[in-house]
């Protein structure tokens, strides 16, 4: 898919998506970046111009609550960083790496739900 808006167009909970992030502050994750989408779809239809997001990265830490993202296109295993949920405007996603396996966006709505008390 072509970089730029039509990137955003019809974003799927799952999808695995490319971020420009704003500048980071302390621990936050910055610059160009893979992100899991972890919005419901109801929430994605509804909110058309932000998606809620948990970062990815490829520094494996041990957390058990960094989940391996399995199913994207991907150069490196990758992690969900659970602890990160963020919303971004849709203007922020600049393209496509896939979609993720169920069972991680599974495991990492788990730990969202816990981190939430939901």
């Amino acid at each position: 898919m072509p970089e730029g808006a039509s990137a955003a167009a019809a974003l799927a909970p799952g999808d695995v998506i490319w971020v420009e992030p704003e500048i980071a502050v302390g621990r936050e994750q910055s610059g160009r970046r893979p992100a899991l989408v972890v919005a419901g779809a109801g929430c994605l239809e509804t909110v058309d111009t932000l998606v809620l997001v948990v970062p990815i990265t490829t520094l494996d830490r041990g957390w058990p609550n960094h989940i391996e993202v399995s199913g994207a296109q991907l150069q490196q295993r990758s992690w969900a960083m659970s602890e990160q949920i963020r919303t971004i405007s849709r203007e922020r996603v600049v393209a496509r790496a896939g979609r993720a396996e169920e069972a991680t966006l599974v495991a990492v709505r788990t730990w969202l739900a816990d981190f939430l008390e939901l």
